[in-house]
């Protein structure tokens, strides 16, 4: 894509309001990261730089340099300094581009929701010398920006969804496992999705994320519409992840809906519950600058689990 779209792309959803309340509050790992450059967040590994994290017994080959001569002296043993290493924490951004993000009522499209909270965490991540990359799908991958800390890589992202198509059905499920087997280093995978699809297989997903080691973060974002189903008289129904129409007197369908629906939400928080996952549940109706800054709130005051 040329400069001028790229850029086009990263105007429209780079909402600088937004993202000058989330930058305020920073974003940090709430678990042990792994990384290769200098950053903000505490590594797991050890080596003989910045922040002194104990000592362990000399072994053959170790750089005598490192020896604590005080503590032989009290000890009698040959103990070698350790330092804890400093280290940026990788994002990875799945981003939902399936058709049924195309859905719109009242509150513009759903997709245009997820990108402006993509964009926004992957400007504050990399403004932040993190690195960021993101992976959009629908029943396939689609396309995927490798992991960055440059500037250029938001731009990137942006560009990205708008030249997507959005036709696809999602299978979420098979695109976390995918992100499980290439994700690499042990990273934030944050997921923005209307999650519509086999809960067994998202649960697969995620269970192999978490093997690996990923923290995870499930952005689901609905209309409230969806929730609601406050809709009255004949309504036509078009599937967008197809090709059928109904329609239907939408009053006397709403008790069947919700409570079909609702055990949906119940059955998908309940699943997260027991993963030990965030579930964070996007109203459309709220500002998505409001949503973000009250989520990194809440993050900060539970503070990071190192």
């Amino acid at each position: 894509m040329s400069e001028p779209k790229a850029a086009s792309a990263l105007s429209r959803y780079l909402d600088m309001a937004a993202v000058g309340k989330v930058t305020a509050i920073g974003m940090k790992p709430r678990k042990v990261v792994e990384g290769c450059l200098s950053g903000n967040h505490r590594s797991p590994f050890h080596g003989f730089a910045v922040e002194f994290a104990g000592h362990r017994q000399y072994a053959p080959g170790d750089d005598v340099r490192h020896i604590d001569w005080k503590a032989y002296y009290k000890s009698d043993k040959y103990l070698l300094k350790q330092y804890a290493q400093e280290t940026n924490f990788i994002a990875h951004l799945l981003i939902d581009v399936s058709e049924s993000m195309t859905f719109e009522h009242q509150h513009g499209r759903k997709i245009d929701y997820v990108s402006f909270m993509a964009v926004a965490l992957a400007f504050l991540i990399q403004d932040q010398s993190d690195m960021v990359s993101a992976t959009l799908f629908d029943n396939r991958i689609i396309e995927h920006i490798p992991r960055s800390s440059a500037e250029q890589v938001v731009q990137k992202i942006t560009a990205a969804i708008d030249r997507s198509e959005k036709k696809g059905p999602s299978a979420i499920g098979d695109v976390l496992a995918h992100a499980a087997e290439t994700s690499g280093h042990r990273a934030i995978v944050l997921a923005f999705s209307d999650f519509f699809g086999d809960l067994d297989k998202i649960a697969d997903g995620l269970k192999r994320l978490l093997y690996n080691k990923h923290e995870i973060v499930l952005f689901h974002v609905l209309d409230p519409v969806e929730t609601a189903f406050d809709l009255n008289g004949t309504v036509e129904f078009l599937e967008l992840e197809g090709t059928d129409r109904i329609t239907i007197p939408a009053h006397q369908f709403r008790d069947a809906y919700l409570e079909e629906f609702g055990k949906y939400l119940s059955d998908l928080k309940e699943m997260t519950r027991k993963l030990g996952i965030e579930y964070v549940r996007v109203s459309m109706a709220e500002n998505f600058g409001v949503v973000l800054a009250r989520y990194l709130n809440e993050r900060l005051r539970m503070g990071v689990q190192w």
